[in-house]
């Protein structure tokens, strides 16, 4: 019985090591997920920007963002008078 003893310490302090990589691995994969999420908001954020600029000059554009950004809304009016802010009737024009 006398080997077993250093057989289950090393099994101890093995398990302890996988342990501690898996924390590393999780916290280094946690990091990658936020890199990952803040690079898709940056790129969504410049493309808004892009199409936002380009808005007023690309009647092309105009009608493909009037069709589909109303199905993108939410019920919420803030959201829905957003879009009547970006295109005003003609009675709010003027």
């Amino acid at each position: 019985m006398s080997q077993r003893r250093p057989t289950d310490a090393r099994i101890e302090e093995l398990s302890v090591k996988k342990a501690q990589i898996d924390a590393q691995i999780d916290a280094l994969s946690a990091r990658r997920r936020l890199e990952q999420k803040k690079d898709e908001d940056r790129i969504k954020w410049l493309l808004g920007t892009l199409v936002f600029d380009r808005l007023s000059a690309e009647p092309a554009l105009q009608s493909i963002v009037r069709r589909d950004l109303p199905d993108r809304l939410t019920q919420r009016d803030r959201d829905r008078g957003l879009l009547n802010k970006l295109f005003p009737t003609e009675d709010e024009a003027s």
